[in-house]
């Protein structure tokens, strides 16, 4: 239920001439390289779709110099593999550790969408992210938990998931990492509530943490004009 991937491959070319695809460990890649000095985004996606149906993210990122490697998980976008929480964060945690054979010493900005939100905590918090601490994270639409997500949604089947504390804990992972961070999450999303981005806010030790909200933005669509110009202020700050 929680990964809901289109495995059909699309081409970044499609998307943005400056993207191109890359393989790793069996995973598709797309990577844009960062102008001088600026960061690199490393793109965690959410459980829906493919990397083309968030092709608007991208050419964004790169006009603004930053660089993108947005990874493809199991079974997503033409990558190999059976998609399992372990091997999601296997996949991410090396590719992470990689990243300066990819895009040189550009320091690295976590950037994770909704299922990639957990993700991207727990790289931080992995020796990989303990070796190379990011520049900043980024959450979009995060969860306290996978659990806590069922609980929310279909709590029939809670009784099938309580066990499973190894389903993206975030609420416990975020109290691990100081590293800068800023929450995206839509007043009104009907997919993952707010007020599961605002319990990881409060619980992150952060000195430099930024909440982003508006009533009538939902999963998706808090990705808005108002708000990127917000994230972007906050990233250039950060360097």
């Amino acid at each position: 239920m929680f990964y809901q991937f289109d495995p059909a491959r699309a081409d970044p070319k499609s998307v943005d001439k400056r993207l191109v695809e890359k393989r790793f460990q069996g995973l598709v890649l797309w990577v844009g390289q960062p102008q001088p000095g600026k960061p690199t985004v490393f793109y965690l996606p959410g459980s829906g779709g493919n990397l083309h149906v968030r092709r608007w993210k991208f050419p964004w990122f790169l006009d603004r110099g930053y660089g993108v490697v947005a990874m493809a998980y199991p079974g997503m976008n033409g990558s190999k593999g059976l998609p399992s929480r372990q091997l999601i964060q296997q996949r991410a945690n090396q590719l992470y550790d990689a990243l300066p054979t990819l895009v040189g010493n550009s320091p690295t900005i976590i950037w994770g969408e909704s299922l990639g939100t957990g993700v991207g905590l727990e790289i931080a918090t992995s020796a990989v992210g303990r070796k190379r601490p990011p520049l900043g994270i980024v959450l979009q639409a995060p969860y306290t938990s996978l659990v806590d997500l069922v609980a929310y949604k279909n709590p029939a089947m809670l009784p099938l998931f309580s066990a499973r504390s190894d389903l993206w804990p975030s609420k416990r992972t975020i109290k691990q990492t100081d590293a800068p961070l800023l929450i995206l999450h839509g007043g009104s999303d009907k997919t993952i509530p707010v007020s599961m981005g605002r319990t990881l806010f409060k619980l992150s030790p952060s000195p430099n943490k930024v909440f982003i909200t508006y009533p009538n933005a939902g999963h998706t669509s808090i990705w808005n004009k108002d708000a990127v110009a917000k994230m972007h202020k906050w990233i250039e700050a950060l360097y």
